[in-house]
């Protein structure tokens, strides 16, 4: 990389990610994690023109002619099963700590970017929810495109990965509640099985992604939750059953969807049982822009940041697909596997390296000093 190219603070980077562990809190909870990012704004002499209870944006405007932001997700998830607890297990610690790196670096340099940087750090990215809420307030307005970075376990600690085009699923949640009359487990005949039934629909909902779409398109049905019952010779007379369905493609939405409608009414034929089905939006697939995507491997490798090829898909969601449905944008990934078998994202055990974080500072300090020649 060029020498006179300013570099992030390693020492800050430490401590901010360290700050930001302790402070990990859950989604549209982010009360002190807030008020941590703007005061550390502020005494980098960076004032956000809009601060909510949890998140805020703001823009470095220097004069120019085009704005591009950059996104961090700031919340954690809950580190026990009471959800007394919370931790940083999707490293979204790194992602704030990579932005305010970027932001600090150019507030320290002579040297000023030909773009404005508009920050956006976005609440509720666990819950999909931040995204639009933040769109609603404003943060996307007169921006000419957008920029995420995030840890990967599977990608050697330190490189970057830029996929062109489809990049990561579109996400949506099933709930189903099984009813029906309660029996004695001896004498189902007298009642409705509504464990069967679940159990039942669980596994022919496979059936859907094996069967019913084109196998050439990717699609995922999965269920985490299920429950119901409060003995072992006692039917219930309800079950709850919880789950997720990803696609990258619109049609395969559609047959999934269809799928699962269909079967609900067969299943309540056959046991006799009432379901009822909610499918919940959740996100739309991201979808980096493919020339953004090409100039951002052009300038890694222009400028000697470490990288990797990459063309994998990934069936988790996000929802930075709403701003790429919106503008131009680009979900990078950062490598974080440092030993070879790295524990996966939301593990307990899942950490970011300090390489990695300093890593994605230094792609968001060349982007930002170096995306004019995009647009030019």
């Amino acid at each position: 990389m060029p020498a006179d190219r300013i570099q992030p603070d390693q020492g800050l980077a430490v401590r901010l990610m360290d700050d930001l562990a302790v402070l990990a809190e859950p989604s549209f909870k982010e009360y002190q994690t807030t008020k941590y990012i703007v005061s550390f704004l502020e005494k980098n002499g960076i004032t956000p023109s809009h601060i909510f209870d949890t998140g805020c944006y703001g823009t470095l405007d220097f004069g120019a002619e085009k704005t591009v932001a950059f996104r961090a997700d700031i919340d954690a998830l809950p580190a026990n099963p009471e959800k007394t607890e919370y931790k940083h297990l999707c490293g979204h610690h790194h992602n704030m700590t990579a932005l305010l790196l970027l932001l600090e670096a150019v507030q320290r340099s002579k040297t000023k970017p030909k773009v404005n940087i508009r920050y956006i750090f976005q609440p509720a990215e666990e819950i999909v929810s931040g995204a639009k809420f933040m769109i609603e307030q404003g943060c996307l307005d007169a921006v000419d495109c957008i920029f995420a970075a995030h840890a990967e376990n599977e990608i050697p600690m330190g490189k970057s990965a830029v996929k062109s085009g489809p990049c990561m699923a579109g996400s949506h949640h099933i709930a189903l509640t099984f009813t029906g009359r309660a029996t004695h487990a001896a004498m189902p005949h007298l009642g409705n099985d509504t464990i069967t039934a679940a159990a039942d629909y669980v596994t022919k909902a496979q059936m859907i992604v094996s069967r019913l779409k084109d196998p050439t398109l990717p699609g995922l049905i999965s269920f985490g939750s299920i429950h119901g019952g409060s003995a072992d010779n006692i039917i219930p007379d309800k079950v709850e059953l919880k789950g997720t369905f990803r696609y990258f493609h619109t049609e395969v939405k559609a047959v999934i969807e269809k799928g699962l409608k269909s079967l609900a009414l067969s299943i309540e034929e056959l046991y006799g049982v009432k379901i009822e089905l909610d499918i919940k939006d959740g996100t739309h697939p991201v979808i980096n822009d493919p020339s953004l995507a090409a100039f951002i491997c052009e300038l890694a490798d222009a400028e000697n940041l470490p990288r990797i090829p990459y063309d994998k898909l990934t069936l988790g969601g996000e929802d930075f697909s709403e701003y790429v449905r919106l503008v131009k944008g680009v979900f990078l990934w950062t490598g974080a596997n440092e030993k070879g078998n790295h524990p996966p994202l939301h593990s307990g055990d899942f950490y970011v390296p300090m390489p990695t974080v300093t890593a994605s500072a230094d792609m968001w300090i060349s982007l930002a000093y170096g995306i004019h020649k995009y647009f030019e």
